[in-house]
């Protein structure tokens, strides 16, 4: 099968055929039938027929690479949404636990990975700092408070990025303050003062 824009090309060179053609063959078939106004009528309804059906599949041909485009773009919504929930949960068990294990690892790995795949640059580079965070914690073996608070900060910011990176700019918000808001909620969850 030959890519959408290609197909599209050849249809508009078909379509353009099919009317240089029809106005050619419409004036010598007018001009040869003079008597016969039946044989004009079945050219007109012919050559109609075939603008029709070559309109028809343009329009069919546009239609269906739109909602090829859509259905992509849900289906790499789904992934994203997926993917930024198991990072989220799966980080949040290791800081609840206060360790982490050879297995809890090798799981934060993959999902590194399939996060490389479809998350935006900014979305990775705050996964960075909860990365550097947790590789810091882990060198006592056991996670203080603090660590976990600072961990969990990090994990705040991502979600902030994460987040937009799902919605996209949400029209009449201020970036600056949702980011303070879940700054402020995450901070009030874990009962400090502020962000």
């Amino acid at each position: 099968m030959k890519p959408l824009p290609e197909s599209r090309a050849v249809l508009l060179v078909l379509l353009l055929v099919t009317i240089v053609a029809g106005y050619l063959g419409f004036r010598f078939f007018y001009g040869i039938a003079g008597d016969f106004p039946f044989s004009q009528e079945l050219l007109l309804v012919f050559i109609g027929a075939i603008a029709t059906v070559l309109i028809t599949a343009l329009l069919l041909n546009q239609q269906t690479e739109l909602e090829l485009r859509k259905e992509g773009q849900v289906l790499l919504l789904n992934q994203k949404s997926t993917i930024y929930e198991a990072l989220i949960e799966h980080v949040g068990e290791v800081v609840e636990r206060g360790r982490m294990e050879p297995s809890e690892l090798a799981e934060l790995r993959i999902l590194n990975h399939k996060l490389a795949m479809i998350g935006s640059a900014l979305v990775i580079r705050h996964f960075n700092d909860v990365l550097q965070r947790l590789d810091k914690a882990i060198t006592d073996e056991r996670f203080d408070t603090r660590e976990q608070d600072d961990i969990m900060r990090a994990v705040a910011v991502l979600t902030y990025y994460m987040r937009r990176d799902l919605l996209g700019r949400v029209e009449h918000e201020d970036d600056s303050a949702v980011l303070r808001d879940i700054l402020a909620n995450n901070a009030d969850l874990q009962g400090e003062d502020g962000p």
